[in-house]
């Protein structure tokens, strides 16, 4: 992509998306695996939160890189698309210090002996003999039940019913509006009367405020649990989609009015960035026990990717159709999202895998 402007080749950008778009799949799938097997049971929720808070700190940092007097500009963005080749090499330098998954290692390679040494190392101590009685216990269960494919996480009702908890986790993740405000945040508040210069520094102000959220996030997760911060995350979107649709409808020769978009709208990515924008992530991992954990991830993922792409795809035709009530659709489907929720999601933390299963086979 670097070097697309030179070569003068749309291809080489579609095609350099293309790759990084197969790597995204596979991380967005396999690090809040990883981190869930990884980390200790109390912190768990905590551990998973630091995957978002990544996430956050990359969007923060490409909305700075991008303001058109750093690189930004016609003859700056190559080089922007271009810095992803460093950080990939960096990863690649770094990912052969980061230990196999114990869990992994002891569950489906067999090899008790190397699962406690390096559960041993990464946990620091030789106290370990909790958590690796507590994966036999997970594994004399997924013997029981056997690997299970895709196919068999929708025929059968004790996969088949967290299945659905966590598709629509994740569903609530993008069909809440989301990414329509950070891939339109600049369009939205220049539509709300804001300069364009000025609507490009309260998009940065959303991209920090999700990453200052995704801290705040990561004691609480723990302490208050998933289902807790997750009512509260779609509750308060659904009341600031609403003080955003009244704002936008307004603002026309009122500058508080404006004003006041731009603060519900950082208001709305706050409270995204209290639960829903990590949560959905971990939630699956820790639904599923190990023989069906990697094939619900990996739906999930499938899921929200689709949904993301669906929300770029109609966010500026519903626009022109809707004008400034178009956040309306996301605030009756965060209605929807946060009684599902309510309802349907049982409490996760501090309980092992094989307790929340156990809710499901009930």
């Amino acid at each position: 992509m670097g070097f697309s402007k030179i070569a003068s080749s749309v291809e080489m950008l579609i095609i350099g998306r293309f790759l990084i778009g197969i790597n995204c799949g596979f991380a967005t799938t396999a690090s809040p695996t990883y981190v869930s097997e990884v980390s200790p049971l109390k912190l768990r929720g905590a551990f998973g939160t630091v995957n978002q808070l990544a996430v956050a700190f990359g969007l923060v940092g490409a909305q700075i890189l991008g303001i058109d007097v750093i690189l930004g500009s016609n003859d700056g963005w190559p080089l922007l698309l271009g810095l992803a080749v460093f950080l990939s090499a960096l990863q690649c330098l770094m990912l052969p210090f980061a230990p196999e998954s114990p869990r992994y290692v002891l569950l489906v390679q067999r090899n008790e002996e190397e699962a406690r040494a390096l559960l041993a190392k990464i946990r620091g101590t030789g106290n370990i003999d909790d958590e690796i009685n507590e994966m036999h216990e997970e594994d004399r269960a997924a013997k029981q039940e056997e690997k299970f494919s895709i196919g068999d996480l929708f025929r059968i009702k004790a996969l088949r019913t967290p299945l659905i908890i966590g598709i629509v986790m994740h569903l609530s993740q993008q069909l809440g509006g989301i990414n329509a405000v950070l891939y339109y945040s600049s369009t939205i508040f220049e539509n709300a009367g804001l300069t364009v210069e000025n609507a490009r520094l309260a998009t940065i102000g959303v991209g920090s405020i999700l990453f200052i959220m995704a801290l705040v996030s990561i004691p609480l997760m723990d302490r208050l649990g998933r289902r807790t911060l997750q009512l509260w995350g779609l509750g308060g979107m659904a009341l600031a989609s609403v003080l955003m649709t009244i704002a936008f409808y307004t603002y026309k020769d009122n500058f508080t009015m404006s004003i006041l978009a731009v603060i519900f709208t950082l208001f709305y990515v706050a409270f995204f960035g209290v639960g829903p924008s990590s949560i959905p992530w971990i939630i699956l991992s820790e639904l599923f026990g190990q023989g069906a954990r990697s094939a619900a991830v990996s739906v999930g993922a499938a899921v929200n990717w689709f949904a993301n792409f669906i929300v770029g795809l109609v966010f500026i035709p519903l626009t022109n159709l809707l004008g400034n009530l178009v956040f309306l659709p996301f605030t009756i489907l965060l209605i929807f999202f946060y009684v599902f929720v309510y309802f349907k999601l049982p409490e996760t933390k501090n309980k092992t895998i094989e307790e929340v299963t156990a809710v499901f086979k009930k």
